[in-house]
């Protein structure tokens, strides 16, 4: 297993989701959380200064979607979608992401989608 740390940012519009999705990052030793973010703009915002390496990214949020988001990131940067839409899964893989969870996702899928990051 790789040891190396991965930073990342969170980004979902709904409060209870960055909260949980919080929990399990801060309970998984090689996460380093970088940011919470309530929209794709936000984030957008917060890695142009501060390059991370994976971002927990919802897909239906207002103003731009996960996957518009996910299109405009730089090259390195893995995606895992979280989201409560099974629908967008093929449009998720389309573009690259490393892995899609649907809510409500327990810790032990977290921690699956988490350890491709590491890789």
């Amino acid at each position: 297993m790789n040891s190396l740390k991965i930073s990342c940012v969170i980004v979902d519009d709904e409060p209870m989701a960055l909260s949980l999705v919080e929990s399990y990052v801060e309970k998984t030793p090689f996460l380093i959380l970088k940011n919470k973010c309530s929209s794709a703009i936000e984030a957008m915002e917060f890695i142009k200064n501060e390059p991370v390496d994976s971002l927990f990214l919802d897909i239906q949020m207002p103003d731009l979607s996960g996957i518009q988001f996910s299109k405009m990131l730089p090259k390195d940067t893995r995606v895992i979608f979280t989201t409560a839409f099974n629908e967008y899964a093929l449009e998720g893989f389309k573009v690259d992401a490393l892995d899609y969870l649907l809510k409500a996702f327990d810790y032990a899928e977290f921690l699956t989608a988490a350890n491709k990051a590491n890789n």
